[in-house]
């Protein structure tokens, strides 16, 4: 017969099947003494056990429920709990050190005058001044997976064995386009040039270039000259070259328009010129990719030239395509992958709810899809799509800002 799992297992195998084994009634409800080392855990049930002098070491977890919870003389040291339910725990001589509260509820619990709260973080905890407990929350949400700290920095190759708690990266899904790129390149000793395609994002400069005469490659030297302090000096070959180029609607359209823009020369609007950037967007737009990128150039062309019409039609769809790139950004910069933990991160964090809804209407299957071909890229391709996207969508936003 095989030796049955005990709660600190079953819990590292995720909170969906922990709760589905709870409602089964196929878990016991004494775990004495149980010791949990690092864990990951949301929306985990752990209401009404029995977790006497339970061990809590550097966990993270998000909207457990500790409800009605025996956890006297429990040990919660390091990490962080966000939204945790500990209304009609038993808390008598349990310890909290070192350690984050944000939200939790601990309303109504027994023996908060024995609790040792020692270089706690609170904020927004309740419950603390020993009223009654309100009715119960709703049942915790299923579909969702738990994983510990060894497990991510495995698989970011960094190891699990006695590694600092700060060399694994935060999850961070509110971060900005432009922070998570300049942490995704800070490794890189020379960044590369398509960096200079995003300069809203006030990206790292490449320290070396290589000359060259194209409308791009003067392009995007006039915006490193201009992002380092100094004036760009106009061509003079490549001025009426940049001229004839939008004139005719040729395919170097969107980077003349940048350059006569970055150099402060005057950009006068082509019939044929519009149609072309239209035309580009229109193609990027219907590549059958949920995070493909769209040349910002396009769009900065199509802004400065005034062509707002074509591109506001698209504005929904780049803003889903960058929902996700920040997501998958944040997700595999903290170490979750497609394969497991990231639907936990997700569900533990508002803003990464949010990127989930925007990028596929709240349609996880569609979400893990995607997130799987985004993490097969490479690194600098992915870098790159959420680099492109944050700048073109923040050109089009511009065309739909009210004029003042």
């Amino acid at each position: 017969m095989a030796k049955a799992q005990n709660i600190e297992e079953l819990l590292k195998n995720g909170s969906k099947q922990w709760n589905q084994l709870r409602r089964d009634g196929k878990v016991p409800l004494d775990h004495t003494g149980a010791t949990f080392p690092q864990l990951f855990s949301a929306n985990a049930d752990l209401s009404g056990l029995l977790l006497i002098g339970s061990e809590w070491e550097k966990c993270d977890l998000s909207k457990v429920s500790f409800k009605e919870t025996d956890l006297s003389n429990a040990y919660f040291h390091g990490g962080r709990l966000q939204d945790c339910d500990f209304r009609g725990a038993n808390l008598e001589g349990a310890t909290f050190e070192k350690l984050k509260l944000l939200r939790c509820d601990f309303t109504g619990c027994k023996g908060l005058e024995e609790v040792e709260f020692d270089d706690c973080d609170m904020d927004r905890v309740v419950g603390l001044d020993g009223e009654d407990a309100p009715p119960p929350p709703p049942p915790p949400a299923v579909g969702i997976t738990s994983f510990t700290r060894e497990q991510r920095a495995q698989v970011m190759g960094t190891g699990g064995g006695g590694q600092p708690e700060n060399e694994l990266p935060p999850f961070r899904p509110g971060d900005a386009a432009g922070t998570l790129l300049f942490r995704g390149l800070k490794h890189v000793a020379n960044p590369p040039v398509w960096v200079l395609d995003v300069p809203g994002l006030r990206p790292p400069l490449p320290a070396r270039m290589q000359p060259g005469n194209s409308l791009e490659a003067l392009y995007r030297e006039a915006v490193k000259t201009r992002l380092e302090g100094r004036r760009p000096v106009p061509d003079m070959q490549a001025v009426p070259k940049a001229r004839q180029v939008i004139a005719a609607g040729s395919p170097e359209t969107a980077v003349a328009v940048m350059y006569l823009r970055e150099i402060g020369e005057e950009v006068q609007a082509s019939e044929p010129a519009v149609d072309l950037l239209a035309g580009l967007l229109e193609e990027a737009v219907e590549v059958d990719d949920a995070t493909a990128d769209v040349d910002p150039r396009i769009t900065g062309a199509m802004l400065e030239l005034k062509a707002t019409g074509a591109a506001m039609d698209h504005i929904g769809e780049l803003r889903m395509r960058l929902a996700g790139a920040q997501l998958f950004t944040s997700l595999l910069e903290a170490g979750f992958t497609p394969e497991n933990n990231w639907e936990e991160a997700v569900d533990s964090q508002e803003a990464a709810q949010d990127l989930a809804h925007i990028a596929t209407n709240g349609n996880r299957e569609l979400l893990g899809g995607a997130f799987g071909a985004f993490a097969g890229l490479p690194d600098e391709v992915r870098l790159r799509r959420l680099a492109y996207l944050a700048e073109a969508v923040a050109h089009v936003e511009a065309m739909a800002a009210p004029k003042a």
